[in-house]
């Protein structure tokens, strides 16, 4: 029987905080500063790689759910606004369509026949 805390692919209840942001990336640091000083660097590589992917994805999380800075928060009233001026432009391009070009007063002679 598997312990659910062993699978550490399994999704996390909230974004991480910044203070996990914070030791992770001094761990590394230090990983990094640890191999280059016996040097074992270049030999660990894979691991190294594989740990900055762990990283990304940390930060990218961290960015995205606990600070909202890639996905900024858009105001309800700002997007009514944007889909009714959608609707309005789609409405006119559909007339357009199908009367033609419109017809002003200013214009001399006639409006146009349909």
């Amino acid at each position: 029987m598997d312990d659910a805390n062993s699978q550490p692919d399994q999704p996390r209840s909230g974004p991480p905080s910044e203070e996990r942001v914070r030791l992770e990336l001094v761990l590394f640091a230090d990983l990094i500063r640890r191999l280059e000083s016996e040097g074992r660097l270049a030999e660990a590589l894979p691991f190294i790689l594989s740990r900055l992917g762990d990283l990304r994805r940390l930060l990218f999380d961290y960015e995205v759910r606990a600070t909202e800075r890639l996905l900024p928060i858009e105001d309800p009233h700002e997007r009514e606004a944007r889909r009714l001026l959608r609707e309005i432009e789609d409405s006119h391009r559909q007339m357009t369509d199908e009367w033609g070009d419109s017809w002003t007063p200013d214009e001399e002679g006639e409006p146009p026949d349909g």
